[in-house]
């Protein structure tokens, strides 16, 4: 168990709330869930007694819940979770703490990487690691996303070898598997790719054969996005589509589509990179992943001439709380869509702003592909060529418009 009773707990929930106006609806959501994970903690401390229906505490977060819109999935997840400290008979950690799990996995679909992150701090700190291993497991293993997600790799490489060295102890073998993945998506993003790649085709073969689907997906997922990286985009399609085969869970199928949805793109046929992005823009479940693909959406606009469209998904990226990495993509993107529209001065300061972000959190990929494009702005742009699809993935390509039409029927 992790605890640290010399840090402020939940600083990352005080931050947020002298972030935000006391009107504004997120405050009061956020100002809700920090009531709700202290309640937690005294319950763990104190005792049943911290719960009890006549403490005024116990009213006074249940009144901040109900200034939670209706509407918003974290009311129904927070009460929850003090439904169940309250029909808990003694300290029965294992029946509250997936509750605050889902809190935590509420807080990334909406992108709230930082609150996430504290929630599964929160968990990890009151979880026994063996005992209710499961729980102690996911929460390390969502923690490590989190922080792989605000670029904090160390601290995400830690979090992902707890998790692996929990489920080993149990012998867990799906824990062990997706700990190693988390490993290699940390070294895939420093840039490290060939060993990355290794410890991707690795992880494939052992989840094969202990016939572990949804490891076995992730793994070639992982092989799909370096080849993306290597330029090597009808294998990425094709990796990806495999992973996509095996039925994995709903956020990592959102993902293989969007790498699907990318290659695509990159290999000129957006007719089948639409389709993809669509469908993503629809059903996606993570915020992340609605923001990714309505950047795509925006590219495709801009080298199809849209401006309309493109305005409209540029001024939606524009105001929203992008993460490091996607804010570094959006400003790279930005500048070949400003490229591409023909206006110089604008892209010319996107790759600029996209240059300063990759050099303040490390991206040396992203760096590089920024300085280049600078340097290349000034180049006639290149008009999109012509699709042709490949025998190799057109089944793929046919796989992707039977979806959007779907969803969009």
């Amino acid at each position: 168990m992790l605890a640290d009773h010399n840090k402020l707990r939940h600083l990352a929930f005080f931050e947020a709330i002298a972030s935000l106006d006391d009107e504004d609806p997120r405050a009061k959501a956020v100002a809700a869930g920090l009531v709700v994970l202290r309640l937690v903690d005294s319950w763990i401390e104190e005792g049943a007694d911290a719960v009890a229906p006549n403490r005024f505490g116990v009213r006074s977060v249940r009144a901040a819940i109900d200034e939670v819109d209706a509407g918003n999935p974290v009311h129904a997840v927070l009460a929850r979770i003090v439904d169940a400290m309250q029909v808990s008979r003694g300290l029965e950690v294992q029946d509250v703490m997936p509750r605050v799990m889902a809190y935590g996995r509420a807080l990334e679909y909406e992108g709230n990487w930082e609150l996430a992150n504290d929630v599964y701090e929160s968990v990890i700190a009151h979880t026994h690691p063996t005992q209710e291993s499961e729980t102690a497991i996911l929460a390390h293993l969502q923690r490590g996303v989190c922080l792989r997600t605000l670029s904090r790799f160390d601290e995400a490489l830690e979090s992902y070898e707890a998790a692996g060295s929990i489920a080993a102890q149990v012998g867990d073998m799906m824990g062990v598997l997706r700990a190693k993945i988390g490993d290699a998506i940390v070294t895939m993003s420093r840039g490290n790719l060939p060993r990355a790649d290794e410890a991707f085709e690795r992880v494939a073969r052992e989840a094969a054969a202990a016939g572990k689907a949804g490891p076995h997906s992730m793994a070639l997922h992982g092989r799909a996005a370096i080849a993306g990286f290597r330029g090597d985009y009808e294998l990425t399609v094709r990796f990806a589509y495999d992973a996509l085969n095996l039925s994995p869970a709903p956020s990592e199928r959102d993902r293989i589509l969007s790498d699907i949805g990318t290659a695509f793109h990159k290999l000129g046929i957006r007719s089948a990179a639409r389709d993809a992005f669509l469908v993503l823009s629809v059903t996606a479940q993570e915020q992340y992943m609605r923001w990714a693909a309505m950047l795509e959406l925006m590219t495709l606009a801009a080298e199809e001439g849209s401006q309309l469209a493109f305005y409209q998904h540029q001024q939606a990226l524009a105001t929203a709380s992008l993460p490091p990495q996607l804010q570094t993509e959006y400003q790279m993107d930005l500048g070949k869509s400003y490229r591409l529209l023909g206006d110089a001065t604008r892209s010319a300061a996107a790759f600029h702003e996209a240059i300063r972000l990759a050099e303040a959190y490390g991206y040396g990929r992203l760096l590089f592909e920024a300085e280049r494009a600078l340097q290349e702005r000034k180049q006639p742009a290149v008009a999109p060529r012509d699709e042709f699809i490949s025998p190799h993935i057109s089944d793929v390509a046919s796989a992707m418009r039977t979806m959007r039409e779907e969803v969009m029927a």
